[in-house]
This record gives C-alpha cells, structure tokens and sequence, in this order.
C-alpha cells in the first residue's frame, strides 16, 4: 500500500506546475477554432514541444500520465496496447484528434483509440481538455479530448532532428523539415522506433519487441488574400509482438500490426477583414490491425489471428463570425460515415463481418464579454444517427479575472452523448441491446497568479454523472450498459519560476469513480483508476548550460476488476535527466527512467519496465 501521510507534506513543499504557464497560450479543443486560454472556462493542459523535449519521453502515453486526473494503463512494454482515462471517465470516452482530425478505431472493441504506437517524435503541442465537449466534437469527447498537433508550417526553413539509443536495444529517430516557398508553407517529419522490448506477461520468458515508423505532413497554400488550401496526412506502421495471457505458457510468436492513415484536406475562407471566417473539409480516417500468428498455419484456433479494418469519412462545414469585439459566433454542420470490417477465423466464420453507420450533425455556439474580464461560453448540438435515432447536447462555460488575469475564476456545465461503436452494437460479439451513454458534468475552478507570475496556483472541483455507461462484460463476452456511474474529484497544481534557472513543477488528483448501479458492484471503484496520484518535478539550468531534472510519480491503489477483487497496489517512479548543448545547434541529453527499478503493476499480470537509461542528441538548423 502506498503511505499517503507524505504526500500532503510533499504538496506543502513543492506542488508546483507539470506544464507551461497558461496566460497567453492559444487553444482549439475548447471551441473548435484559436481561443485565448485565458478566455476558456474549461480545464485544459497544454503542453508544448519545449516540454516535451525537456521531459524526453519516447511515447504520447507517458507524458499525458503526467497530465491532473489522468491515468494511463499499457498492458506490457512499449508499444503494447495503451488506455487513457481522464478523470474517471471509460477510454472510450476519450476523443483523439491528430491535427484536429478524429483517429479513434471504430473497429476496436469500445472504439477507443490504442496510444500504444503513438510517438513524440515530430510533436509540437499536445491539448488535453479535461471534461465533456460534445457541443464541439460531438460523440466520444465526453470524457475529454486529447488533440495532439504536429509540427506546422514555419516562416523560412528549418530542419529539427533527433535519434538516442538505450535500454533493450532500443533505438528512436525523427526528422523534420518545414518552411516557405512562395505561396506554400510546409512541414514534412518521418520518425522510426524499434525496440526488443520485454515479456509483455510477467510469466513470459521471451522478449516482446515493437516497431514503428511515422509519418506526416501539412501545407498551407495560399491563392489570394481571402482563400487558402489546408492539405495535412498523418501515417504510422506499427509491428508489437504480442503474448497470449490465456495460454500456458503464455509466450507466442504472434504479433500485432497496425497502420494508421488520415488525410485531411479543407478550403478556408476569410471576408471582412477576417471577422468572418469559413471552412469547408473532407477528411478520412483507415485504421487496420493485423493479428498474425506462423504456428497458425492450416487450421486456425487462436484469436492472436485477425484482421480488423475501421475507417471514419468526415465531411464537415465550420464558420465563425465576429458580430463585434464583444461576441462571436460559431456554427458548423458535419456528416459521418463510419465503416467497420472484423474477420477472427477461429471463431468460425469464413468471410468479415461488416458493418456501417452515419450521423449528420449540428451545433452553434456563442462567445461574449459583456463587461471586462468577464468570458461566457454557451453551445448547443444536434445529432441525428442512422441507428439510435437523435441526441440534442448543451454545454456552457465561463472565464473571469477582475485583476487583469491575475486572478482566473472558471466554472463549465457539459453534458455528453456516445453511441456504442458498431463492434460494440451489429459485430460478431455485439449487443444490439445496447443505448447510448449520456454525460451531465460540472466543474470549478480558481487560478491565481502571483510575484509577477513566477508563481501560479490552481484548483478545479469537478463531477460527472454518465448514465448507461457501455463496458464489456468478460461473463458474457459482450459489451453492456451500466445503469449509472459517477465521478467527482479535485485537481490542484501550482507552477513556479523562482529564478531564471529553476522550474519546480507538481500536481495532484483525487479521483473518486464509482459504479452506481444496483447490483453486486453497487459502489465499487471502476476498475484501474486510481483515487490518488501525485506528480512532482524540478529542472535546473548550470551557469555552464548543463541542464539537469527529476521527476517523481506517486500513484495510490486501485483495483483491476469493477468487482474489486484484484487489488493494484500503489507505487513510486521516479526518474532522472540531463541535457548539454555542444552547439548552438547540437545538444546533448540522456536519462534513467524507473530509477529504483520499482517493481508495479498498473494491469494485473502484465509486465512493466525496470529501471532503464537512454542517451541521444538533438539537431536544429
């Protein structure tokens, strides 16, 4: 068990911020389009390509489990399945955008999308917004959204570069190149990782190595003053050896492989001297999954063999207007067609099952500030599906500061709708019983800056009702819904800048998530979230330019069944790094994660990482 009576001592003395000041920061996720931060009434975390380097984590997954109220679960070494739960929330719940372009796999089981093969690599900012956005990103965003953005056109030409070595033959590159010619602005980045890994079950012997390569790429290319062409693909090939938990012994010669591919391409418009703005996109979605396994030959009997293939064609209009300095509005229509194709020979059948679905959507939304310092935000969105029929959602916000933004006072009312995916629903092991989840949430928040905002300070209370939440029941082998669960938690952070040199940074969460339905499980934690978590950091720069940094991660216990006889105890990571620039445009860097080499779990059974060091060098022209 972990011993909580340190905690509030190390929240006394450093609780200070995981991520960047947020004063002056630019965000999408909360209204579709470049917001202030500073007017958005949600919680979001924003975190930038500094950080990201500063923290030098190879995968998405490990730096959003840094993120207040975010849990993350890998289920084995790198590269294997990944989940994300904000703040209680199902990852099913969570809506994943890369470049602003919906990837969640409507194939998979619950549609949530796997951060397993998800790098850093070519990043430039990650958003993650804490809480239902429906009004804005429709079904799926109703327990957060986490928008990861790729590097983006520049002015001139500038090329970033990276590759490290470390821990289990592991090897990581990526380049990226991006600038003007003319009218054309544009950004192009590849990335390469593999690894051999280690037992994705702890009862395993043999290794389970992963490999995967990136690619993306976005221009802008402007034809006159007032219209433009927004081009943006994202591509990734992934290959994870995988084990078998249900086999004895659990080691196989199966691997899964992924590819992922998303093309977005849209026409901007901007009139009256840009107060109107216009945008028309298409945009597709083809995830495929390959489970492959050579003793399989002949006569299937495994279920490591399959070919899942989900594709989502997104056609959708956005418009803004600016009716004056004091009020804009923002209003849009979209269309959807989803497709799903699952094939598992062992199960029998001889030929896909497929499966499709479409929604057409929309919403409004208004933004004003009827007096200074005072941002009030208020939506409403209508959904008509093919299959459950229609689902109108509201959501409203507000941001207020009388001091000039040193104080930030932030309140949201959201509520949600998700529709269960089509292999949830209509697939093999689907359940046409199924109905819609629907989300009521609230949150409160204060933020306060202090001695010329080298101090900041923040406080969010928040709680979510869902109602027929959808998970799968392994007694049934189908997904079901739960009548209601609830979710209510506190979220605290302070950021500090003391000196010029030094960066202390920390947050803390309480998460309390409960099944509320009648039953056996009335009450019971959902499992594999855990009700606390801590997460404390410190960087400092040498007057010789050596950088150096900690980090410490506290998680509580948890349980790995809603029926909370598998207990996860609680542990501690913490790890070390360090960075030096050669040159001007060469630098240095290395770090040791799982410095202890603490031995955890986050899902029953499976492995985790030791303690594991990696060094590299960074190249910018």
């Amino acid at each position: 068990m972990t011993n909580w009576k340190y905690t509030s001592l190390i929240i006394a003395l450093a609780s200070v911020p995981a991520f960047a000041d947020e004063g002056g920061e630019i965000v999408v996720t909360a209204t579709g389009i470049e917001t202030p931060r500073s007017d958005v009434g949600q919680a979001i975390t924003v975190i930038d390509r500094d950080l990201l380097e500063n923290r030098q984590n190879a995968f998405i997954s490990d730096i959003l489990a840094d993120v207040p109220s975010v849990a993350v679960v890998r289920s084995g070494g790198p590269g294997a399945q990944s989940s994300v739960f904000i703040r209680g929330a199902n990852s099913s719940q969570t809506l994943v955008l890369i470049d602003g372009v919906r990837i969640n796999d409507p194939s998979s089981p619950n549609g949530a999308f796997d951060f397993g093969a998800l790098v850093t690599g070519n990043v430039d900012q990650v958003e993650v917004l804490r809480g239902p956005n429906s009004v804005v990103w429709g079904s799926q965003a109703i327990g957060g959204v986490v928008n990861v953005r790729n590097a983006i056109p520049q002015d001139g030409l500038g090329i970033r570069a990276a590759a490290e070595y470390g821990a289990h033959d592991s090897i990581r590159g990526n380049v990226n190149i991006a600038g003007t010619s003319g009218p054309v602005a544009f950004s192009f980045g590849a990335g390469h990782q593999r690894t051999d890994g280690i037992s994705t079950i702890k009862a395993g012997t043999e290794r389970d190595g992963f490999e995967g390569t990136a690619l993306n790429g976005r221009a802008e290319i402007t034809l006159n003053e007032a219209l433009s062409v927004d081009l943006r693909g994202y591509y990734n090939h992934s290959v994870t050896e995988i084990d078998d938990i249900y086999s004895s012994p659990p080691d196989v010669v199966a691997d899964s492989r992924n590819n992922q591919l998303v093309g977005y391409a849209g026409l901007k418009l901007s009139l009256l001297d840009d107060r109107f703005k216009s945008r028309i996109a298409y945009s597709r979605t083809d995830i495929e999954r390959d489970g492959r396994d050579p003793t399989q030959a002949g006569t299937i009997t495994s279920f490591n063999v399959y070919n899942i293939n989900g594709t989502i064609d997104r056609y959708e209009y956005q418009g803004s207007f600016e009716i004056a300095k004091a009020a804009q509005l923002i209003f849009g229509a979209e269309h959807e067609k989803t497709k799903a194709s699952v094939f598992y020979p062992a199960g029998g059948g001889t030929r896909p099952d497929r499966a499709d679905s479409k929604v057409t959507s929309f919403y409004g939304q208004a933004i004003v500030r009827p007096v200074k310092g005072l941002t009030l935000t208020g939506g409403v969105r209508h959904d008509d599906y093919d299959l459950y029929g229609s689902e109108t959602t509201f959501g409203a916000n507000a941001a207020y500061s009388p001091n000039g933004g040193k104080t930030v006072l932030r309140s949201t009312y959201a509520e949600g709708f998700r529709a269960p995916t089509l292999t949830e629903s209509v697939m093999p092991f689907g359940n046409v019983a199924l109905t819609p989840e629907t989300v009521k949430s609230y949150d409160l928040g204060i933020e306060q800056h202090l001695m010329d905002r080298k101090l900041r300070l923040s406080a969010t209370y928040f709680h979510r009702t869902s109602r027929d939440q959808i998970v799968f029941s392994f007694m049934t082998f189908q997904s079901e819904n739960i009548q209601r669960v609830k979710a209510e938690g506190v979220e605290l952070e302070l950021n500090a800048r003391p000196t010029e040199t030094l960066e202390l940074a920390a947050n803390y969460s309480f998460v309390d998530s409960r099944d509320k339905s009648p039953g056996m499980t009335f009450d019971n934690l959902v499992a594999r979230r855990p009700r606390n978590q801590l997460n404390v950091s410190v960087d400092w720069t040498s007057p010789i330019k050596l950088k150096l940094g900690a980090s410490l991660r506290i998680v509580g216990d948890s349980y790995d069944d809603n029926a909370n006889a598998k207990p996860l105890d609680g542990y501690a990571l913490a790890s070390i790094r360090a960075s030096y620039p050669l040159t001007q445009n060469l630098e240095l860097y290395g770090r040791i994660e799982n410095l202890f080499d603490t031995d955890y779990e986050v899902a029953k059974d499976y492995s985790v990482l030791g303690r594991a060091a990696y060094a590299g060098f960074r190249l910018k022209l």
